[in-house]
């Protein structure tokens, strides 16, 4: 049988917050009865979009993700609160509103915070996947359909073929697996894994640095060739995905006629940035040191 998933892309979201408004705005002061009841104006929030910041100024990735129900097929919330939720066929979990009434313990019945309290209503609440728009004839949610980027994708299918579309296309979940998440990230490294970063230059002449650009990129561990890159126009590399706690490594690279540059790390909890690589002389970091309140600018 055919259900309910969506899909979001980590890549193509620029955090705009639309998907959030959006949910507010189909569900504030709108009564979806049976499917839910209003949704409180303020505080509550049945769409968190989550943000990570990897890296040192001027090479730093900013990611945004939305954490929201997954409707999953083994739902813990079911398995808490007997009675109280309702899974249906295609996949969608509702709260029944009569039930989640009153019933504060709801909230505490999802292990992974998706249910929240609406003080104004007195009731638990959570994302309903906009059921009441679908079973109307919608092909997707209110969040989705207004996503200026489309970063989420709402995917009506076989849960087999479904199933090949997640290998194949590298998707993940941030609830364990067991639990039959129906809400899947593509390029969900950005929040999970670290990278390596930095910038390659030479010296023209004793006095101008130059920056060095298409040149090959070695990351290796253990003596062994891990992954490749090239610089880009402005001379700066990234390894990404690379594993937190992964241990040591050496970035390699041979500038044509100028020389060669190393540098060894050791990858911890964070993402690393080498600063500026220059043949003959020693890393240099490469964040700005310049602080416009304490050094301000004269003319």
């Amino acid at each position: 049988m055919k259900r309910w998933h969506m899909v979001f892309d980590v890549d193509k979201c620029i955090g705009c917050y639309t998907c959030m408004l959006a949910c507010k705005d189909e569900h504030v002061g709108n009564e979806w009865l049976p499917y839910t009841d209003r949704q409180q104006k303020r505080d509550q929030k049945w769409l968190v979009m989550e943000k990570r910041e990897r890296g040192t100024v001027p090479r730093v990735d900013l990611a945004y993700r939305p954490a929201l129900c997954n409707h999953c097929a083994e739902a813990p919330c079911a398995k808490n609160a007997p009675g109280c939720v309702v899974k249906r066929e295609d996949g969608i979990v509702l709260l029944d509103p009569r039930k989640a009434k009153g019933n504060r313990a709801l909230v505490d019945a999802c292990p992974f915070g998706a249910i929240s309290w609406n003080e104004d209503v007195g009731a638990a609440q959570k994302c309903t996947f906009c059921a009441h728009l679908l079973d109307g004839g919608w092909k997707e949610p209110r969040c989705v359909q207004a996503c200026p980027l489309r970063a989420l994708r709402m995917v009506y299918m076989e849960d087999a073929e479904f199933e090949k579309q997640i290998s194949g296309k590298g998707y993940e979940a941030i609830v364990p697996e067991a639990a039959g998440p129906r809400v899947w990230y593509k390029h969900l490294h950005r929040f999970t894994k670290n990278m390596i970063s930095g910038e390659i230059i030479y010296m023209e002449d004793e006095d101008t640095e130059v920056v060095a650009p298409n040149v090959d990129v070695f990351l290796k561990q253990n003596g062994a060739v891990v992954a490749r890159t090239v610089t880009s126009t402005f001379g700066e590399f990234w390894f990404d995905p690379v594993e937190p706690d992964s241990g040591d490594y050496v970035v390699e690279a041979e500038i044509p006629g100028r020389g060669s540059v190393s540098y060894a790390l050791t990858m911890g909890a964070d993402t690393v940035d080498v600063g500026i690589l220059c043949p003959g002389k020693e890393a240099v970091p490469s964040h700005f040191a310049w602080d416009p309140i304490t050094d301000p600018l004269t003319e």
